[in-house]
C-alpha cells in the first residue's frame, strides 16, 4: 500500500518515508479523490423511497446488515469491509451486493489516487462510505446511534477518507485478533464536552485486565506535532486533576493513549518533539507499517528517554 516518490518532490513537501522509501497510500499528502457514481444512478432521496426498498423485498435482512457494518465503519475500503463481513457472508457476495446498493444510493464509492500517478499505477481497494439512502435506512431503524450523514463529506474532504479507512486498518486487525470488546469513535473523555476526543476508542482484552486505547491517528498532509501536542497537554491536565483518563459508556480500565502513524519515521518525529516518555499517563505508538509487514503483536513501540523501542504484545497473537 504505497508509492514511490519523485526526489524533487521530497524538498517541497514533508513527507515522511517508511522502510522501503516510499509513501504509503493512506497517509500521502497528494492523494486526491471523489464519489464515483455509477451510469444507471437512481438515488432513493426520501425515507418513503427507501423504507419501499425494504418493504418490497428488493433489499433483504443480510443488506441491512451490510449497511450497518459500513455504517459503524464510518469509512472503510472494499478489503476491510469483505474482512469485517467474513464470517458471515462471502467475499464475491459482499462486491455484489455494492454494486446493487450504489445504484440507489444505498452507498457511495469513491476513486482515490496520487495526484502524480497519471498512468494510475497503484489502484487501491476502493473506499465505500454510506449513501443518502443507506443513511436515511440506517437512521429511521437505529435511530440512537451515530452514523456519518453522507452530505458531510464535502466539507471533510478526502484527508477525512485517509484517516477513517487507515484507522479501519487498525480496527479490523483488533477484531481479527479478536482481542476488542468495544469501540467507539470520537468518544467523551472525562464527561466533559471541550476536552479533545480522541479519534477513535478500543477496549482490548489482556490476560492482566482489560485496557482502554485512546486512539489518535497521525497524518502527513496535517500539522500532526501541533495536533498532537495540543490534544495531549490538554488529557494531562485532566489526568492531573481525575488520576486518569475516563472514558465515557466505557468501564474504567487502564487507558493508554496510542498514536497511530503511518510510518516509523513519524512516529520518530513526533517523540522527537512531544518527548511521548514525559507524560504522566502511558503512551504506546502504533506503526501502520510494521503492522501490514509483521502483525498487529509487533506493531507497537514504547517511548523511552531519546528512542521509541520496539515492544511484543503477546495478547495480540491469538
Amino acid at each position: 500500500m504505497s508509492t514511490n516518490i519523485l526526489q524533487d518532490e521530497i524538498i517541497e513537501y514533508p513527507y515522511y518515508l517508511d522502510k522501503k522509501g516510499d509513501v504509503p497510500f493512506w497517509d500521502h499528502p497528494l492523494l486526491n479523490g471523489y464519489k464515483f457514481l455509477p451510469k444507471d444512478y437512481r438515488p432513493y432521496t426520501t425515507i418513503e423511497a427507501v423504507l419501499s426498498l425494504y418493504m418490497r423485498k428488493r433489499i433483504d435482512d443480510t443488506d441491512v446488515m451490510i449497511l450497518k457494518v459500513l455504517g459503524d465503519a464510518i469509512c472503510c475500503n472494499e478489503d476491510q469491509l469483505r474482512r469485517y463481513l467474513s464470517s458471515r457472508i462471502s467475499r464475491s457476495d459482499v462486491s455484489k451486493r455494492l454494486d446493487k446498493f450504489r445504484r440507489v444510493g444505498l452507498v457511495d464509492r469513491w476513486k482515490v489516487r496520487i495526484r502524480t500517478d497519471e498512468e494510475e499505477q497503484y489502484k487501491p481497494p476502493a473506499p465505500f462510505t454510506l449513501g443518502i439512502a443507506g443513511y436515511k435506512l440506517l437512521k429511521h431503524y437505529y435511530n440512537q446511534d451515530f452514523f456519518m450523514d453522507p452530505n458531510r463529506w464535502d466539507g471533510l474532504g478526502i484527508g477525512a477518507i485517509q484517516r477513517y479507512v487507515a484507522m479501519n486498518e487498525l480496527r479490523c486487525k483488533f477484531i481479527e485478533a479478536k482481542s476488542v470488546s468495544n469501540w467507539k469513535w470520537n468518544a467523551l473523555i472525562g464527561s466533559n464536552k471541550l476536552v479533545p476526543k480522541p479519534m477513535g476508542v478500543a477496549e482490548i482484552e489482556t490476560p492482566r485486565g482489560n485496557l482502554n486505547f485512546l486512539i489518535e491517528r497521525a497524518q502527513m498532509s496535517q500539522n500532526f506535532v501541533g495536533f498532537l501536542k495540543d490534544k495531549l497537554y490538554r488529557w494531562k491536565k485532566l489526568f492531573e486533576k481525575e488520576r486518569m483518563l475516563k472514558v465515557n459508556e466505557f468501564p474504567d480500565n487502564t487507558s493508554v493513549v496510542v498514536i497511530y502513524t503511518s510510518t516509523l519515521s513519524v512516529a520518530q518525529e513526533i517523540h522527537k518533539q512531544l518527548l511521548l516518555d514525559t507524560y504522566p499517563y502511558k503512551v504506546w505508538v502504533c506503526v501502520e507499517e510494521d503492522l501490514v509487514e509483521d502483525g498487529l503483536g509487533t506493531a507497537f513501540y514504547q517511548p523511552q528517554q531519546e528512542a521509541l523501542t520496539r515492544i511484543h504484545l503477546e495478547f495480540f497473537d491469538k
